[in-house]
């Protein structure tokens, strides 16, 4: 299959919000461009995560999540903090500007703001489609959304390079700046000083960090983020 043909099918970019399943009172959250409204009497969408996904374990688990909407002049560092790190072990929305409205946490900066209850949920190889009801849509702000295409044309690179910062325990100055003025209490500083290799994606950055050694994930396995194979993938 030419991927790149699938690449000319560009939706927007999306932060999920659910609760964490294994921690009270924390939240987890992943970076996804797999959302669309397929209905509206009754007000429906589809979600779909990648089956290693923490998030989506957690949606599965209490049956609701949020979405929040970016917009095109969002941080980077935003996008690299929930695309290229796993909830499973990482408090992502410690370190981003957020609220919380109703349990479930929402980017600041979002366009618009989506609270969803989870009415069928439907496994595949390396997917799950959450079919989910529109509980609450609010905050709407004006603004042109981040989509697919922004990213994979120039946007990848300002978001991997707010990430190695964030690695180095050294956000850039211009990046730290910027948060401060959004953020109510301090970022924390990435205490992870291990020199744990991972498996990254060529195409779009995506830092693979699920339970499952990348060696033993099936064969027609797809980043989540960019929909390219494994032999995309490199160990750095």
């Amino acid at each position: 299959m030419q991927e790149d043909v699938l690449f000319q099918i560009s939706n927007g970019l999306f932060v999920i919000s659910a609760t964490h399943k294994d921690k009270p009172d924390t939240y987890a959250g992943s970076l996804v461009d797999t959302v669309c409204q397929i209905s509206i009497n009754p007000h429906l969408l589809i979600l779909s995560c990648t089956n290693n996904s923490y998030t989506k374990e957690c949606i599965e688990h209490f049956g609701e999540f949020g979405i929040s909407i970016l917009p095109r002049n969002i941080n980077p560092f935003v996008v690299a903090n929930f695309g290229f790190q796993s909830s499973r072990n990482i408090n992502k929305w410690q370190n981003i500007p957020h609220i919380q409205i109703n349990n479930l946490p929402y980017l600041t900066e979002a366009l618009g703001k989506i609270r969803t209850k989870v009415i069928e949920t439907r496994h595949y190889n390396c997917n799950t489609l959450f079919i989910a009801e529109i509980v609450d849509a609010f905050d709407y702000a004006q603004g042109e959304p981040l989509t697919y295409r922004d990213y994979r044309s120039d946007f990848k690179n300002k978001a991997q390079e707010a990430f190695s910062d964030y690695q180095n325990n050294s956000l850039s100055e211009t990046t730290s700046n910027n948060l401060a003025q959004q953020a109510t209490t301090p970022a924390p500083q990435n205490t992870d000083t291990s020199d744990k290799k991972h498996w990254v994606c060529t195409v779009c950055g995506y830092v693979y960090d699920g339970e499952i050694p990348f060696e033993a994930l099936p064969e027609d396995w797809l980043c989540p983020l960019c929909g390219v194979g494994k032999e995309f993938f490199e160990l750095r």
